[in-house]
């Protein structure tokens, strides 16, 4: 089953943050624990883990985008599998982004 990658709230007054770096890209598998990508927040930065273990797809690779806490950036997916037809977009930019 597809599973969401969701930026995460790491902070009670947080309401956005920026991907600061992907550690994996589109079509790469991934392990659940192992490091997917950076966030920085007004107060700190973090490194954000797969809840699962597959295939990464959806994410647009951009680093610098202004991201909402709860927006789904990317999935994790098992072989053969595709992103949900009503899934949520990966992230949008609201600012920046390269």
């Amino acid at each position: 089953m597809a599973e969401e990658v969701i930026f995460p709230r790491v902070d009670m007054d947080m309401t956005e943050g920026t991907i600061a770096q992907w550690y994996v890209r589109n079509g790469e598998p991934v392990r659940k624990g192992q490091i997917v990508f950076e966030i920085e927040t007004d107060k700190a930065t973090m490194e954000i883990e797969a809840t699962a273990d597959g295939i990464l797809q959806g994410s647009d690779g951009k680093t610098g985008t202004v991201v909402p806490v709860g927006q789904v950036v990317a999935w994790i997916l098992q072989p053969g599998e595709s992103i949900p037809s009503d899934g949520v977009p990966a992230a949008s930019v609201i600012e920046g982004g390269t």
